[in-house]
C-alpha cells in the first residue's frame, strides 16, 4: 500500500497558497467609488480608474485600462434642458449622425434624486472593428430653471448591475435660482 506523505505536503501547500491569495483581495475595498462633477454625483466601477479624454459636453470620464472599451463619462452640466426628454433628443440626434449602427434598444423613464425628470436611454453600436458595443445613457434635468446632467456607460454587453449601481448613486445637485 502507497503512502500519501508527499500528495498531503502538496496538497497542504497549495491549500496555504491558495488562502493565500485569497487574502490579497481586500474584501473590505470598494466596488465603486463616488464621482463629483459640476451638479452630478454618481459612482463608478472602482477598477475604472483609467482617465478618458472627453468631447464637450462631457467633462469627466474613466476607463478600465488603456485600451480597453469599458468606460464611463459624466457631465455635470450637460445643459440647459427643460426635461430629461428633450436632452436625450439632442443624444439620439447627434448619435445617429456620428455612430456607426446606432440603434435605440430601449428608453425608459427614472427617478434621480434632486431631479423633476430622469431617462435612462440603452442603444447599441458598431466599433471600428464592426464589433457591438452596448452603451446605456443617463439624463436628468430639472425644471423651473433648466438645467441638466448626464452619465454615459459604454461596455461590450449590456451589464444591468452598472446601470442599476450607477443610478441607484445617481444624485442631481441643481442651482435653484
Amino acid at each position: 500500500m502507497r503512502s500519501g506523505g508527499p500528495r498531503r505536503v502538496i496538497a497542504a501547500w497549495l491549500a496555504v497558497g491558495l488562502l493565500g491569495l485569497l487574502g490579497c483581495s481586500d474584501p473590505e475595498a470598494p466596488a465603486y467609488v463616488e464621482v463629483v462633477d459640476g451638479r452630478l454625483t454618481a459612482s463608478r466601477p472602482a477598477g475604472w480608474e483609467v482617465p478618458v479624454e472627453v468631447d464637450q459636453p462631457w467633462t469627466s470620464g474613466f476607463r478600465l485600462n488603456p485600451e480597453s472599451v469599458e468606460q464611463i463619462q459624466f457631465s455635470g452640466d450637460f445643459g440647459e434642458y427643460a426635461t430629461a426628454g428633450e436632452a436625450v433628443g439632442t443624444l439620439i440626434g447627434q448619435a445617429q449622425l456620428k455612430l456607426a449602427k446606432f440603434t435605440v434598444v430601449e428608453t425608459r423613464d427614472v427617478e434621480v434624486r434632486g431631479a423633476t425628470t430622469a431617462q435612462v436611454v440603452r442603444y447599441t453600436i458598431l466599433d471600428n472593428a464592426n464589433s457591438q458595443l452596448s452603451g446605456t445613457w443617463i439624463v436628468a434635468a430639472h425644471w423651473p430653471y433648466p438645467q441638466s446632467v448626464a452619465i454615459s456607460i459604454l461596455t461590450p454587453q449590456h451589464d444591468p448591475e452598472l446601470e442599476r449601481q450607477v443610478l441607484d448613486s445617481m444624485r442631481m445637485r441643481p442651482v435653484l435660482s
